[in-house]
């Protein structure tokens, strides 16, 4: 189909489910203490509407090459895998990871400690650093893509135009006027801000594989030594883009907005110390430039996914969350100056 077809009931059919994930319980033979009691196995939808949008979307093609190909590159903490298969050819899959329970899923309604948050800035410098401006030496360029392009750009402004009026729609006896007021502008700046990063990234050489939905419910905290202390896991968005946005990402959802405000500058500057630490060569004041542009990021998530997902009472909350938490965040930080929208 062509971009300009797409509207929002072709979302939702495509994106209602995408995966299929089950923990299995195990009984051996003979005792022994290293193998493990309980896995995960992560499959294909059943539905087929479903895994027809995952190969045209590649989310099963990114899952599984994160961990085949990049997972052992980086030291981000992710749910050790026992078993790969795939078939390129009907893009069916199985992923058996290891069972981090008892570990606790995060909650993005009720939101994180700076504790939990600086947890989670010390495991993005570890997916970001190692591969810090050397996306093209990975050999994963044929499944992971590169940067968003100028035609990328366009489509997804096309998408934006089609499913803002369905967000202020649905929004608009639960969000505040003035947060559901910055969608269409948002939305028609998204070519300017899409130029914005590109520059960014013209300056610092600094494109990097991010997670692409780097949120508390994508992240497991446990005690030690029961469980990790963080996990991150659901690996389908990953993709090519600036590691701030990540880390824009995360606390602008994940931190209650006082909090967040009191708190995030000082999360930017371990997040670029613990960069250089691990080799890269960049000032506080640029990735802290990265972070105000990623700081959008959740803002375009929200609108997008609450539109192309199956509609829940939770799911609903959790977007407005998102939504009014990235609003205040956009306007804390500038990004609203630097966008001409103040």
């Amino acid at each position: 189909m062509r971009s300009d077809e797409v509207d929002d009931a072709w979302l939702t059919r495509s994106l209602r489910q995408v995966g299929e994930n089950v923990r299995f319980r195990l009984r051996w033979d003979a005792p022994d203490d290293e193998l493990p009691r309980t896995v995960v196995g992560k499959f294909p939808s059943p539905s087929e509407v479903s895994r027809a949008a995952a190969v045209q979307m590649s989310t099963y093609v990114k899952e599984v090459g994160f961990y085949r190909d990049l997972q052992p590159l980086v030291g981000i903490r992710t749910p050790q895998v026992f078993l790969i298969e795939w078939d390129p050819a009907t893009h069916d899959f199985a992923l058996l990871m290891e069972d981090i329970s008892p570990a606790r899923a995060g909650d993005q309604l009720a939101g994180c400690t700076v504790a939990e948050a600086e947890s989670a800035v010390d495991q993005a410098v570890r997916l970001h650093a190692p591969t810090w401006g050397r996306v093209d030496e990975l050999g994963a360029g044929e499944w992971l893509g590169g940067p968003v392009d100028d035609e990328q750009t366009a489509f997804r402004t096309q998408l934006f135009e089609v499913l803002t009026p369905g967000f202020v729609d649905r929004f608009s006896s639960r969000l505040h006027p003035d947060d559901l007021a910055l969608a269409a502008p948002l939305a028609a700046a998204f070519p300017d801000w899409s130029a914005r990063v590109r520059s960014w990234v013209d300056r610092h050489g600094a494109w990097c594989v991010v997670h692409g939905d780097f949120r508390l419910d994508n992240l497991m905290f446990g005690e030690p030594p029961s469980s990790p202390a963080v996990t991150v896991v659901d690996w389908q968005t990953v993709s090519v883009g600036t590691g701030p946005a990540d880390v824009a990402y995360f606390c602008g959802a994940g931190l209650p907005p006082g909090t967040r405000a009191l708190a995030e500058h000082d999360l930017v500057v371990r997040y670029a110390a613990g960069l250089r630490s691990a080799g890269v060569d960049i000032a506080d004041d640029a990735v802290w430039e990265g972070y105000v542009l990623g700081s959008v990021t959740g803002f375009y998530m929200a609108v997008l996914a609450s539109q192309v997902v199956e509609q829940t009472e939770r799911g609903d909350e959790m977007f407005a969350v998102m939504a009014e938490r990235h609003a205040d965040q956009v306007r804390t930080v500038g990004l609203l100056d630097r966008l001409g929208l103040s």
